[in-house]
């Protein structure tokens, strides 16, 4: 039999020198003479910051549907960053490690390069693998070889930390493979039924039982027993519904996170909601943390992303390029002019404060005076968020997949975390001053002013999605907000 003969693809191999720069700066900061902190840690003490590092990861992952996202300025800077942060922790244990003759993160290189090879033998030796499902079974064919030892078990090597249902996850995996599943999906199904039958009768059981007023010793001792069997009924059923995801091909750990962010993203619209109406969470009731509820759940067909950038930065174009390609936009800067101008209570307000609601005269007295656009914010935004919701929801409700909320200050009050991402139009800064005195008739010293009162661009761009680089060239502009439209996939 011909021995079989790899086909490399030619590559360029990397530079490795900022790798070996990264080790001996991590080498420097553990040595004699390096920082304090680093070198008091050890492998127990940054037990902690490897967990919360590898979910900071996740974090950013959970934000990556497909390559496409990797195009997003903050996507990507995060990815990159909690990577590194992530590398960080690698380093540092191979560096205490090594400071005591164990291995070194280059050992830590080389045994991973082995295994790699060694448990691809379709790519690396004479096995054939024509499905990702057949390289997994030599994957594990490989690994079984490696991990025999008298007395194993097939559960062997499922990590004793791993979150409960990421963990009821590869147990039920590991247990299919030898046989220990059902045929067909009826009897999970059954199973689920019977286990929540078995749980509703424990607690109907403890809702009788605590009807009764004075206990005895022995009856507490009874109830402390009937809550251990519904501890162990609840977990009969979570393992059972773990068992239903795995044969459905879904990840029990990640459709709890995806359900928790829903959770966290309509209960936060019901707390902005009640804050608008100047009450707080105590203050309201169920019914009408409901009605917000049921909003935030309708509002959920509907994608707003934020367009912002700094004055004259040119937003508006680019708002304008939107709605001639189809997609409707939502001024919020008009917004607050028509409320300025119409509501009597905003316009009493602005009044009583600034003395004039004139916005030539109120533009040189907010940009002049930190403290009068902080004000003029408290009085305008609560408003401006309640009609924009009142027009989101009529989008929403008529099918609308789609809508651009353009406002200046998003990422200053912090609304861009609340939305379905961000686009940001970048232009210079004498671009900018230009067309303010231009446009505005102002002097340059006000426009100066006005541009530097505001929130610096690599802030506001670290917070990006989406980045429009305006250089007044209009064919290029609307080639930009074309590709964010493609990269939607919701209007072609």
């Amino acid at each position: 039999m011909r021995k079989k003969v790899i086909q490399k693809a030619p590559r360029k191999r990397q530079p490795l020198s900022p790798l070996g720069d990264l080790i001996e700066t991590v080498h420097r900061l553990r040595a004699p003479g390096g920082c304090p902190w680093d070198r008091a840690q050890t492998h127990q003490s940054l037990r902690q910051h490897l967990i919360e590092e590898t979910y900071e990861v996740l974090d950013v992952v959970d934000q990556i549907a497909s390559s496409e996202d990797l195009k997003k300025e903050r996507v990507k800077a995060a990815f990159q960053e909690e990577l590194g942060d992530l590398m960080m922790q690698v380093l540092l244990h191979s560096e205490m490690a090594n400071e005591v003759g164990a291995f070194s993160v280059l050992d830590v290189a080389q045994g991973l390069n082995d295994k790699l090879i060694r448990r691809h033998p379709h790519v690396f030796g004479d096995a054939q693998a024509h499905s990702a499902d057949h390289a997994l079974k030599n994957w594990e064919k490989e690994k079984a070889k490696e991990k025999k030892a008298p007395g194993a078990s097939c559960l062997d090597g499922v990590p004793k930390h791993l979150p409960s249902l990421q963990k009821a996850a590869r147990v039920i995996e590991k247990v299919t493979k030898v046989g220990f599943q059902w045929d067909t999906m009826h009897g999970p199904l059954n199973k689920v039924e019977e286990e929540f039958s078995e749980l509703r009768t424990e607690i109907f059981e403890l809702e009788e039982f605590q009807k009764s007023k004075k206990k005895t010793p022995a009856q507490e001792k009874k109830e402390i027993q009937i809550r251990e069997r519904i501890e162990s009924e609840m977990g009969d059923l979570l393992f059972t519904l773990a068992n239903v995801s795995y044969l459905m091909k879904i990840n029990p750990e990640d459709a709890l996170r995806k359900n928790l962010g829903r959770f966290e993203k309509r209960f936060r619209h019901v707390e902005s909601r009640i804050r608008g109406q100047g009450k707080t969470l105590e203050q309201s009731n169920l019914s009408e943390m409901d009605i917000y509820w049921n909003e935030a759940k309708a509002l959920e067909k509907l994608r707003v992303v934020g367009l912002t950038g700094g004055i004259a930065s040119g937003k508006s174009e680019v708002a304008a390029l939107f709605v001639e390609l189809g997609v409707p936009v939502l001024n919020a800067d008009l917004l607050a002019k028509t409320i300025s101008e119409s509501n009597p209570a905003a316009k009493k307000a602005i009044e009583s404060r600034f003395g004039t609601t004139d916005r030539k005269k109120l533009r040189e007295v907010i940009f002049s005076d930190p403290k009068a656009k902080e004000d003029l914010e408290k009085i305008l935004h609560p408003l401006v968020h309640e009609e924009s919701l009142k027009i989101f929801q009529k989008l929403a409700s008529n099918g609308q997949p789609l809508v651009i909320y353009e406002a200046a200050i998003l990422v200053e009050t912090g609304r861009h975390r609340t939305l379905d991402g961000l686009i940001v139009v970048d232009a210079p800064e004498k671009t900018r001053l230009e067309r303010l005195v231009k446009r505005d008739g102002i002097s340059k010293e006000l426009g100066k002013r006005m541009i530097s009162s505001q929130l610096h661009d690599e802030e506001r761009n670290k917070q990006a999605t989406f980045i429009i680089k305006n250089n007044s060239d209009l064919s290029r502009l609307k080639k930009q907000v074309k590709e964010f439209i493609s990269q939607t996939q919701l209007y072609k």
